[in-house]
C-alpha cells in the first residue's frame, strides 16, 4: 500500500512521540505518602533532613527493599541522615529489635544485619527465641555470651521501650515504612514498587529541605 507523505509524516512523528522518555508524576499527598497529623521530632541537626525506615526482620517485603534501600543510602546527599528503627508490635517484634540493637552496640551491625536478614528469609530460619539467635551469632564469629548480655542490657531494653514508642507516635501499621523529616510518611502499601518507593522518598527529602531553607 502506498502513503502519502503527508501520512508518512503523521506516522514517523507519532512514533518519535513514543520514544521520547516517560516523565514519571510527582508523587501525590494521600496516594504516595500521608502527611503525619502530628510531627514526630528528629535527631538531626539544621540544615539536615532525617529519613527514618521501620523494619522487621521477619518482614519478606523489608528483606527484598533492603538492596533498594541500602543502594540508595550509599549515594544519598550528604545532608540528609539515615537511620533505621526496627518497628514492634509483639513479642517476637521486640525479640528482633534487641537483635538489632545488640547489632549496634557490639559493633557489629555491618557484619550481622544482611546475614540476619538472610538467615531468615533465605534459609528458612525463624529466629524466633534465644537460642537460634545465639547460635547464629556465634556461627558468624561472635561471642555468644557477649551478645545475650548485650541484648539483656539495660542500654538495649530502653532502646527497644523507645522503639515501641516510636512505632506508636510514626502511627505505622505496616512495614516497611519510612519517614522523612518527622512528618511525611510512605507506608507499606503506598508507593508501587520499590524503585517508586525510593522516587517518593528522594522528593520528600527534596520538599523537607525546600520547606526548610524557606523558612530560615
Amino acid at each position: 500500500m502506498t502513503r502519502s507523505p503527508g501520512t508518512l509524516f503523521s506516522i514517523l512523528f507519532a512514533l518519535a512521540l513514543l520514544a521520547l522518555p516517560v516523565q514519571a508524576s510527582e508523587p501525590t499527598e494521600g496516594i504516595d505518602y500521608i502527611v503525619l497529623p502530628q510531627p514526630v521530632p528528629t535527631r538531626v541537626a539544621d540544615g539536615q533532613v532525617e529519613v527514618v525506615e521501620l523494619f522487621w526482620y521477619g518482614c519478606p517485603h523489608c528483606y527484598h527493599f533492603e538492596p533498594h534501600l541500602k543502594a540508595w543510602k550509599d549515594a544519598k546527599p550528604e545532608h540528609v541522615e539515615f537511620r533505621y528503627l526496627p518497628a514492634v508490635f509483639n513479642d517476637l517484634w521486640a525479640l528482633h529489635a534487641r537483635v538489632f540493637y545488640a547489632f549496634e552496640h557490639m559493633g557489629v551491625f555491618d557484619q550481622l544485619h544482611a546475614p540476619f536478614f538472610h538467615a531468615i528469609h533465605a534459609q528458612g530460619r525463624r529466629m524466633a527465641d534465644e537460642r537460634s539467635i545465639l547460635r547464629f551469632v556465634e556461627r558468624e564469629g561472635v561471642d555468644p555470651a557477649a551478645f545475650r548480655e548485650a541484648m539483656v542490657s539495660d542500654e538495649v531494653t530502653a532502646r527497644v521501650r523507645e522503639a515501641i514508642q516510636k512505632t506508636r507516635d510514626y502511627r505505622i501499621e505496616g512495614v516497611p515504612s519510612v519517614v522523612v523529616d518527622g512528618r511525611y510518611l510512605v507506608t507499606a502499601t503506598m508507593a508501587g514498587g520499590f524503585e517508586n518507593k525510593v522516587r517518593v522518598i528522594e522528593h520528600l527529602v527534596e520538599k523537607a529541605g525546600t520547606e526548610a531553607t524557606a523558612t530560615r
